[in-house]
């Protein structure tokens, strides 16, 4: 604001309280400036002086319709005074009408070109109007008149880093420090643009000179630590976030900045503190929210983060990354039906939004609408080629509409663009054994491990990364690894989810006793955690203790819906014979979606429920499930009713979908020896015996089959083994 000093005397009284007027403005005494100013005009004094110092004194009580008609005052007595267009450009900028005040800076240079302070603020109008390009000609034309200004050199490199134009801000802000190598917020301004152009080891320079100056900025210790983040020099960037913390304890750009940095070295957790801390300083910024809820969402903690993303959306309902986010969580939990409005808000918001085309196509191929999802997708690609995740998406979709070579062409792009993805090792893996290359695909599972090796080598302690792996190992079925892994990772073996997964994993190796013990300690450790139970149910049931198997596994289903604790049990029952609940139980899991028609099938075949067995192993057949299950059943089911032929094509059939089965080969033996073919029977029981030499149900006919061939000494032996006692044993 300009106050201007009245040049000659009129009346004496006037000018005596204009001056007193002056006099308390320039003491900042506005209030009481007002009315020395109304009473010089009163006594007549209405030059355009008096009209003017008042705009000023009420702009400055924030009185600014009353300055303005102050000033227009003014310029009706004098509209070829500067000072007052000024003074009314000024006006127009505290309320927020850039449009005006520009006009009012423009009338002020017509009358002086030279009137600097107006080029200044016209400057500052116009870039807040979005018009950086035209608020650099301001600050172009005051260093035109005065090179050594460094405030102008200031400003615009300031407009030059909003235009982007980074390298002509270096040079400006390198005039302004030029000029004052005291002038802190120059070196700042340089190291800001010295980052955006990703020289960071000049941006360092620039923060340290800051620093220098004032070891107490922590805007420079804050900068200096995202520097030396994006240099991922880790440690340093946490030493230097705490060095700005300790400075403004309530400095919430370095806790978020802290947050991030733990989130980008995967120690999620201390993310998650840094991120509270941050929020809260400042609960209306949708980024910190997000961001809150992304660390839980990578922490496989997909329920917990929906709040966040949720709170995101509140601030700002046109923040299309929560949106997406929410339905990549719902996505995460299997929920993709819920996921695709999510996905549709964040495009309707930004439908040029790559991420969102990508997850939704996702979500629709998971729904089975693979030929909709990889539409999708590939509109995601054509946007965004360099996204891993959306080729791997891509790869997966091909994957399932059995276009194996275009997936595994998909799945190596987004191995190209991320050689650590460990996902994609995995799809990659698949895809190859489909190919029949399992060479090939034990490679791709060996890269999948070692992108969780690489992690744990760094940080030993990164309980993901050792939950990762050992999911990896489960998926792959390799158990003793697991098991081995698991116990070799005290952290995680502590786990009580993992104590679960321990006690099943024993099982797994032939340990059944053991898992009894753990999965013991796993109910103990959370008896709310139905997978502690269902891991005690199989354990129990293992070691024939099939009623106390029963009660964990309905503890399990009381606790939490679990498909495969419905199996389980299933399977339980059938072993007591009590078809009747297994069947209902095993219906319940097949309409949750479990692949167990072929156990159907069984049930209904110990139920002595023939037709209903056969159309329940057809339909499992139907269905994809494991065709050797399903023809063995239907084999079996149709030799109860009396149909030979059909018996043993379907037992052939079960022989050619597995020949690792010992029992199929029993079974076609039995049934040519029941059709009165012991000779060829023999070949049959003798290639069950090959695979399983104590398996007595196969001595046992073999046995029948040389008693009808009159070879009574060796069907002796064999019945003997059926019997579970060495050949030449007698009873005791």
């Amino acid at each position: 604001m300009a106050v201007e000093i009245q040049p000659g005397p009129v009346d004496s009284a006037a000018e005596d309280e204009l001056l007193r007027g002056n006099a308390l403005c320039d003491a900042k005494r506005f209030e009481e400036a007002v009315p020395h100013y109304d009473r010089a005009i009163e006594l007549g004094l209405r030059d355009e002086i008096v009209w003017n110092n008042r705009g000023v004194a009420l702009d400055s009580l924030g009185r600014h319709t009353d300055a303005l008609e102050s000033y227009r005052e003014a310029l009706k007595v004098n509209g070829a005074y500067e000072v007052a267009w000024y003074n009314m450009g000024n006006a127009f900028s505290y309320t927020s009408d850039y449009e005006k005040a520009v006009e009012c800076y423009d009338r002020a240079l017509e009358l002086n070109p030279s009137y600097r302070i107006a080029l200044y603020d016209k400057g500052l109008a116009l870039a807040r109007l979005g018009r950086a390009r035209k608020a650099i000609e301001c600050y172009d034309r005051l260093v035109e008149l005065d090179a050594e200004d460094k405030v102008a050199w200031l400003r615009k490199a300031l407009l030059l880093e909003e235009l982007e134009r980074n390298d002509e801000a270096v040079a400006a802000y390198r005039k302004a420090v030029a000029i004052d190598p005291d002038h802190e917020e120059g070196w700042n301004g340089l190291g800001n643009a010295l980052y955006s152009l990703e020289r960071y080891e000049e941006a360092l320079e620039s923060y340290d000179k800051v620093l220098a100056l004032n070891p107490r900025s922590e805007e420079a210790w804050n900068n200096k630590g995202f520097t030396f983040f994006m240099l991922g020099i880790h440690d340093e960037a946490l030493r230097c976030y705490d060095r700005a913390l300790a400075i403004n304890p309530r400095y919430k750009h370095a806790w978020y900045n802290k947050g991030y940095t733990y989130h980008g070295m995967d120690k999620l957790e201390d993310g998650i503190v840094c991120y509270k801390k941050a929020l809260e300083l400042d609960k209306d910024d949708e980024v910190l929210w997000n961001n809150l809820g992304n660390a839980l969402y990578n922490l496989g903690r997909y329920e917990e983060s929906l709040p966040y993303f949720f709170a995101a959306i509140e601030v700002n309902p046109d923040y299309e990354i929560a949106w997406n986010n929410i339905g990549n969580a719902l996505d995460k939990m299997g929920r993709h039906s819920e996921s695709i409005p999510y996905h549709d808000k964040s495009l309707e918001v930004k439908p040029d939004f790559d991420y969102a085309l990508y997850a939704k196509g996702y979500a629709l191929s998971k729904l089975g609408k693979h030929e909709d999802g990889l539409e999708l997708v590939d509109q995601s690609l054509e946007l965004n080629p360099n996204y891993d995740h959306a080729w791997y998406a891509k790869a997966d979709v091909l994957f399932h509409l059995d276009h194996l070579e275009e997936a595994r062409d998909a799945v190596n792009n987004s191995l190209i663009l991320n050689a650590g993805f460990d996902e994609a090792w995995v799809l990659r893996a698949h895809i190859c054994e489909k190919l029949g290359n399992a060479d090939e695909a034990e490679y791709c599972y060996r890269e999948a491990l070692r992108c969780h090796d690489f992690v744990l080598q760094t940080d030993p302690t990164n309980l993901e990364a050792a939950e990762a792996k050992l999911d990896l190992l489960l998926e792959f079925e390799r158990h003793a690894d697991a098991l081995a892994f698991l116990e070799s990772v005290p952290a995680l073996a502590a786990e009580p989810d993992v104590v679960a997964t321990r006690a099943e994993l024993l099982l797994r190796v032939g340990r059944a006793d053991e898992a009894v013990f753990a999965a013991h300690d796993a109910v103990s450790a959370d008896p709310e955690s139905g997978h502690a139970w269902r891991a005690k149910g199989r354990a129990l049931a293992a070691v024939g203790r099939t009623r106390e198997a029963i009660e964990a596994l309905r503890t399990c289903l009381d606790l939490h819906e679990d498909r495969d604790a419905h199996v389980d049990l299933t399977n339980a029952l059938l072993a007591l014979g009590r078809t009747g609940e297994a069947l209902a139980s095993a219906e319940f899991a097949i309409e949750l979606g479990a692949p167990v028609r072929a156990l159907r099938a069984q049930i209904l075949l110990t139920a002595k429920r023939y037709g209903e067995a056969i159309a329940a192993a057809r339909e499992a057949l139907r269905a994809g499930e494991p065709a050797d299950v399903a023809w063995f059943t239907l084999s079996r089911a149709k030799a109860r009713m009396g149909d030979a032929v059909g018996a043993l094509a379907a037992v052939d059939a079960a022989i050619g979908a597995d020949r690792k089965r010992e029992e199929y080969w029993c079974e076609k033996g039995r049934l040519l020896f029941d059709q009165g073919d012991a000779r060829r029977a023999l070949r049959f029981l003798d290639e069950a015996l090959s695979l399983n030499a104590e398996y007595r149900q196969a001595w046992y006919y073999k046995g029948r089959a040389l008693e009808a061939l009159a070879r009574p000494d060796e069907a002796r032996r064999c019945l003997e083994r059926a019997n579970g006692r060495p050949a030449g044993d007698s009873p005791k």
